[in-house]
């Protein structure tokens, strides 16, 4: 391409293939941009401001469509680091049999600073063109004018393929004469808004905001001013909006409008009508037992499983509370019968809620017409059925009794009043070397019942989840645990361990490990001198904050130890990738000790691994004497169960201290609580 009269022009000579590689650049544009000949081969997209990428881009992917590009004003980097501004106008030319997009640009680096300094009219489309918002000028007869940087950053169009096109073009076609009316009838002067869909270069729909002001009759402007912005986030929040009209908020079931008009449209269709209520059997009993949150698993249970029934022209809806009602098109009863068995099915399932598991049952009323006439006669009649079965207590109304529910009712009453009253406290089981010293206790929930005596973890958890007591259960046996800490170092066995079992949805909060430490000093009680213990399964997979919270633990002196080990089927190389200092070695494993031999030869590796990594081991439900002495020739130093003492309580704990014997009779061979 180069000639010794394009490399003698003043002004910069470029070329650039279709694929936007820069292949020639004359003497003026090596000299203005400061490069040399090493950056012929690169792409010119290298070199354009960030800024003006989008119109280099349109202008590039769109100049065979035009006889002789429109002038661009764009940035292109020195070699020095600078901008430097060019005017530049391109076309497509044939050089060796190859076409090149050949662009002659104009320096206007000091002219664009004057301007910039005088406040030239350049500045101002300067500011139009790097605005965030889409602004056109349309002519009276509806064609665009112009269009600003934003037009093509946004949408992609190219301002020259643009200009002197409609502007209704480039709406929705849905939307075209809606828009067009609103704009015709806009008086002169004045300013109208609306929603419209606005096409972009590849075809896509955006829902945008628009102004439009009338400045036909101004003498400068002359012509209407469109602003507009994207409002994809308004669109999807009208959509909503529409949704929810029409939808339960909680299971997405139509609500009872959305239903009485989806039902409306069904019977237009002609045929027969069944509608279906369904009704979760003494719903505020199981609200009252369980808990809300259970209730509200168990509405959305029942919605799922309401919405996966695959019936031709069936309608689904959440009435409200417990009540849901179900509509099909059929020309015999026989279809709303069957509807009905499908239903009591399916939908009448226990779930499993916090590893519980809760049982309902569900009623059903159903009522039919082959000709109907309207939806309330419908509802009425099934309503009266439901009524009906209430009355009489029909069979299919069956599951809690109101026995249970009162006597549970009363159980709850009882525990948040254990609470309040001191009656929920915590038990100390000894931990002993082989000789009988007591090396540390472990803190067991007991509730001391002024009727039924002391009651173990099996009574009260289940209680106490029901209630959503079980984080203020665990509160209080951790408050209590601290203070015996306190307690035996001001007895002068300081150091007698306490152990505390943690839940994993505790140790996971990100408050936890401060606020630990924190109630220690508050309780007096040294760090060091606690165990906190957490079962196996929750450490199969810790998050980074349960991590962090057992490092911090364990930097203050506290050790983390691991309950029931071995139940979790993890590698026994899981230890080496924990921050713990001990192991318990599962009741189960203990009991197995020379009857089991794969129980046998699971403790013997779990001692032999927590020698070698030097952990804490303790065997827990330790019952029988052989089982201590075949432990102990395994290696197990520390030992915890009946064999030595069950859980009692602190002040019993501190007159068997500082040794313990082991002792046999029927009570120590009871399992250990």
């Amino acid at each position: 391409m180069p000639t010794p009269t394009v490399d003698a022009l003043s002004d910069p000579v470029i070329g650039v293939d279709p694929q936007g590689i820069l292949r020639y650049g004359n003497e003026r544009a090596m000299e203005v941009l400061g490069w040399d000949t090493n950056i012929l081969g690169t792409s010119v997209l290298d070199l354009i401001h960030p800024d003006d990428m989008n119109i280099v881009v349109s202008s590039m992917s769109t100049v065979l469509d035009k006889s002789f590009g429109q002038l661009l004003r764009i940035r292109a980097r020195h070699s020095r680091g600078m901008w430097v501004h060019l005017e530049l106008r391109g076309s497509v030319q044939t050089v060796d049999g190859d076409d090149l997009i050949v662009l002659v640009a104009r320096d206007t680096t000091d002219r664009h600073q004057l301007d910039f300094d005088q406040g030239d009219v350049d500045v101002l489309r300067s500011v139009m063109d790097n605005m965030h918002g889409m602004v056109a000028l349309m002519t009276e007869d509806g064609r665009v004018r112009s269009i600003n940087g934003a037009v093509t950053r946004l949408l992609g169009h190219d301002p020259e393929l643009i200009r002197n096109q409609p502007f209704v073009k480039f709406l929705h076609e849905d939307d075209r004469e809606e828009i067009l009316d609103i704009v015709q009838a806009l008086a002169p002067a004045s300013t109208v808004n609306f929603d419209a869909r606005l096409r972009d270069a590849n075809g896509t729909h955006h829902v945008c905001e628009f102004t439009v002001n009338n400045l036909l009759d101004d003498p400068i402007v002359g012509n209407y001013i469109v602003s507009a912005q994207i409002a994809t986030s308004l669109a999807d929040a009208r959509n909503l909006a529409d949704f929810l009209a029409e939808h339960d908020n909680r299971t997405g079931l139509l609500n009872r409008d959305g239903f009485m008009r989806a039902a409306r449209d069904l019977m237009a269709d002609g045929g027969g009508l069944g509608l279906m209520i369904i009704d979760i059997v003494q719903f505020r009993s199981i609200n009252e037992l369980y808990g809300e949150p259970v209730g509200d698993a168990v509405l959305t249970a029942v919605a799922q499983r309401i919405g996966q029934i695959s019936w031709p022209d069936l309608l689904t809806a959440r009435f409200g509370g417990d009540e849901f009602v179900m509509a099909v098109r059929s020309s015999t009863e026989a279809s709303i019968a069957m509807l009905r068995e499908r239903v009591r099915r399916d939908v009448a399932r226990s779930i499993a809620v916090d590893e519980h598991e809760v049982n309902f049952a569900i009623r059903t009323a159903t009522s039919f017409e082959a000709q109907p006439q309207g939806l309330d006669s419908l509802l009425v009649r099934a309503s009266n059925e439901l009524m009906s079965i209430k009355r009489n207590a029909d069979p299919e109304s069956g599951g809690i009794s109101f026995d249970a529910i009162n006597q549970r009712r009363a159980q709850l009453d009882q525990l948040r009043a254990a609470l309040n009253n001191g009656e929920i406290q915590p038990f100390y089981q000894p931990i002993v070397d082989v000789d009988g010293n007591v090396r540390a206790v472990e803190a067991l929930v007991r509730w001391v019942h002024p009727v039924r005596g002391v009651l173990g973890v099996g009574e009260i958890l289940p209680l106490a989840q029901m209630a959503g007591l079980a984080e203020s259960v665990d509160e209080r046996v951790l408050e209590m645990a601290l203070a015996f800490a306190a307690r035996l170092e001001a007895a002068g066995h300081g150091t007698v361990e306490v152990h505390v079992n943690v839940d994993p949805k505790v140790i996971a909060s990100p408050a936890f490990g401060p606020s630990f430490l924190e109630r220690c000093q508050t309780a007096g009680t040294n760090p060091s001198q606690m165990v906190v213990e957490i079962t196996e399964t929750d450490l199969l997979a810790p998050g980074a904050t349960s991590l962090s919270n057992m490092d911090k633990l364990r930097r203050a002196g506290t050790h983390v130890s691991i309950d029931d080990f071995g139940t979790g089927y993890s590698s026994l190389a899981h230890l080496l990738e924990l921050p713990v200092d001990g192991v318990k070695i599962d009741r189960r494993f203990v009991a197995g000790i020379d009857i089991d031999p794969a129980a046998t030869n699971l403790t013997t590796a779990i001692l032999g691994l927590s020698d070698s990594l030097k952990l804490t081991c303790v065997a827990e439900g330790v019952e029988q004497p052989y089982q201590r002495d075949r432990l102990a020739e395994r290696g197990c130093s520390l030992f915890q169960g009946w064999l030595f003492a069950p859980a009692t309580h602190g002040d019993e704990v501190l007159q068997m201290l500082p040794r313990i014997s082991p002792t046999i009779d029927d009570d120590a061979r009871a399992p250990s609580p």
